[in-house]
């Protein structure tokens, strides 16, 4: 996985008296795919496209684009355009002239986020001590990407991951799951029907929770552990949180096996 300090320094050997040939802006799409492919998602059902959110900070201004690959006759066909919607800027091939700054700048400084409903493991000696949750589906009241980290009920506040209290997503992200702080759970949970579940606890807790009915074991040789799954501001509030065998009780919960299973093979791709 190519570091983004790199990747930036790449782009900026590219640019000549202020424009960046369009051609080297395509390479660029095509290693950020094969970079980061916890941040791909399928677009359509048939998957002949996809598609990944960038995270442009400027100092406290933060916006999102959404980068696209399609399927072309020789190669990928690659776009990127505000999220949710706006003017799409298509990256050709072969140069076709200056593309605008803002292009250049995503390209070479953007933070992908993985995928909308990814769940991540924050491990501590081989177990995993709280989950994050991913956000990257437009909804009118929470109209931007977001992330939630959950630790386990009954974890002390100062085994919780680090960023719990970040204000923004970063590429702190990644090099935590490149040194196996975080650990991708899709797989696990696809593999793991009838055991981990969505519970809505919103009148209880102000959010929904995760639920794990029992110890699973990833391929990394970690362990998702039994238990509950809560919002961090739901435990520094100090809000009660019901029984692990009142949640596994409630009938309108939501096997995320399933879900995982569906998300995974759009993507065609082998379970980690």
């Amino acid at each position: 996985m190519i570091d983004k300090s790199l990747q930036a320094l790449r782009l900026q050997q590219m640019v000549v008296r202020g424009r960046i040939r369009t051609a080297s802006l395509h390479e660029v799409c095509q290693g950020l795919f094969s970079d980061y492919p916890l941040a791909e998602r399928a677009v359509d059902y048939s998957g002949a496209i996809h598609s990944m959110v960038l995270m442009l900070r400027e100092d406290e201004d933060v916006r999102f684009f959404v980068l696209s690959r399609g399927c072309g006759d020789a190669s990928f066909r690659y776009s990127l355009c505000p999220w949710p919607v706006g003017d799409v800027v298509d990256i050709e091939t072969e140069g076709s002239g200056p593309v605008p700054d803002v292009i250049v700048r995503t390209l070479a400084h953007g933070v992908p986020l993985p995928r909308h409903g990814s769940i991540f493991g924050w491990t501590e000696r081989d177990t995993v001590t709280a989950l994050v949750v991913i956000y990257t589906e437009y909804e009118p009241a929470r109209p931007l990407p977001r992330w939630t980290v959950m630790p386990l009920v009954g974890t002390p506040c100062q085994d919780w991951p680090p960023f719990t209290s970040k204000r923004f997503f970063g590429n702190w992200f990644w090099e935590y799951y490149r040194a196996g702080s975080l650990v991708s759970l899709d797989g696990v949970i696809a593999e793991s029907a009838n055991t981990v579940f969505w519970v809505n606890t919103r009148a209880i807790l102000g959010s929904d929770c995760c639920v794990v009915a029992r110890n699973v074991s990833g391929r990394a040789h970690y362990t998702l552990r039994r238990g509950c799954y809560v919002y961090s501001e739901a435990l520094r509030a100090g809000k009660r949180v019901p029984s692990l065998a009142q949640l596994l009780a409630d009938t309108g919960k939501v096997d995320l096996a399933h879900r995982f299973q569906r998300s995974l093979s759009e993507l065609g791709g082998a379970y980690e």
